[in-house]
């Protein structure tokens, strides 16, 4: 072991502590398809977390991409996913307060409804779109 702390993609709280086994059935479905597509991705898992209704103030759970610019180790812009059981919301966030930028997104907003699978299939497609942008 080389002595690495293994952090999930789209850790739920703490990510040493990974809670998504206290999420809602359909908030589990979207985190673990979100989780499964992303472990293809160019950025790493810990530029990726999920924050529950409580801990963001919005009444849905919230996932999130902050991909390090290349060439830095500074996120140029940090994306969200505000999933509300069957529908998703996804666009550039304000990187302290996490509010959606819907007017100012340097990204397409993504409006999707559906079962919490395809919401996350979906939210994936997204996040990857907004990987090849930020390259």
């Amino acid at each position: 072991m080389d002595g690495r702390l293994y952090v999930p993609w789209f850790a739920v709280g703490d990510p040493e502590e990974d809670e998504l086994e206290t999420l809602e059935a359909a908030q589990h479905t979207f985190v673990s398809v979100l989780r499964e597509r992303a472990a293809a991705w160019p950025c790493d898992p810990e530029d990726t977390a999920v924050l529950r209704p409580e801990e963001t103030g919005f009444a849905h759970l919230l996932a999130l991409l902050s991909p390090v610019t290349p060439g830095t180790d500074s996120v140029g812009s940090v994306f969200g996913a505000f999933f509300d059981g069957q529908g998703v919301l996804g666009t550039e966030v304000h990187n302290q307060m996490l509010i959606p930028m819907l007017h100012e997104s340097v990204v397409e907003v993504l409006h999707a409804a559906g079962s919490p699978a395809q919401c996350a299939e979906l939210t994936a497609d997204w996040f990857e779109r907004v990987q090849r942008h930020s390259d």
